[in-house]
């Protein structure tokens, strides 16, 4: 079939199951439909063809939890399906599944939700977007700062100290821009349990030698995964290469999020 089949094939499907959106992988292009259509450009589709069907569908629903896992922290749906398209296979999708995957409330002890929301999505704005034309990679600690500054040291001067509020605040979207701008500053940025970012270019004081993550994860990782395990505190990661985003607790990755699935609209 071809992708205009397969798009009307899933448009059909969308509206006898009230699904919340078509997320599609195949080309963008004019479709009109009553169920709003979110468009996801994925990289590696072309391997689809040389796959079984068996092979296709599990590659499929992989891609599905990916997307989904976007859309729940930048649509904020929190339940429903979705009826994913790709060129071969169409599939419908919980949006709980997605949701589940990266459930919130197992670190709502130690950061709000709403908090640990706001900086997981700036996070995955910066994986996807970089900074002038580059990717750019950085970490985000949450928790008590005092406990935080007794286990780090200011590098460089802190461009948030003396700013008001309102201007550190990380729930309020407009202070984004400023935050990427400061993602390039070698170091993390520290943040309290109410989204105030008290410091950023601060580096943390730990060897990380008695953590374990997986190969090919850099000192940035290895510090975060230990500062994780030594006090209360959340760490999030944006690898510089690949952009992959992962959420730290008691030394290990608990979330792993791809950042090269883009979601167009």
């Amino acid at each position: 079939m071809n992708d205009e089949t397969m798009l009307e094939a899933a448009r059909q499907v969308a509206a006898s199951v009230n699904a919340k959106a078509i997320v599609s992988f195949t080309e963008p292009r004019e479709f009109a439909s009553e169920v709003p259509v979110i468009w996801v450009q994925e990289l590696q589709l072309d391997v689809l063809k040389d796959l079984t069907m068996h092979d296709i569908l599990e590659v499929s629903e992989r891609h599905m939890l990916d997307a989904t896992v976007q859309i729940y922290l930048s649509r904020r749906f929190e339940s429903g399906l979705v009826v994913g398209v790709f060129p071969y296979a169409i599939i419908l999708y919980d949006i709980e599944e997605g949701k589940n995957f990266i459930n919130l409330r197992d670190f709502s002890d130690i950061v709000p939700r709403d908090v640990l929301h706001a900086v997981l999505t700036l996070a995955m704005e910066i994986a996807i977007e970089g900074r002038e034309g580059r990717a750019i990679g950085t970490a985000f600690i949450i928790g008590d700062p005092e406990e935080i500054f007794k286990h780090s040291h200011q590098a460089i001067l802190n461009p948030y100290q003396g700013q008001p509020p309102s201007l550190r605040d990380v729930k309020d979207r407009d202070n984004w821009e400023s935050v990427k701008e400061f993602a390039q500053l070698d170091g993390v940025f520290v943040i309290d349990t109410t989204g105030d970012i008290r410091a950023a270019g601060r580096y943390l004081d730990v060897t990380g030698r008695t953590v374990t993550l997986p190969g090919g994860l850099g000192g940035r990782h290895r510090a975060t995964a230990f500062v994780t395990s030594e006090i209360p505190v959340v760490g999030i990661t944006i690898s510089e290469s690949g952009g992959m985003v992962r959420v730290f607790r008691n030394g290990i990755c608990k979330i792993a999020i791809r950042s090269d699935l883009r979601i167009k609209s």
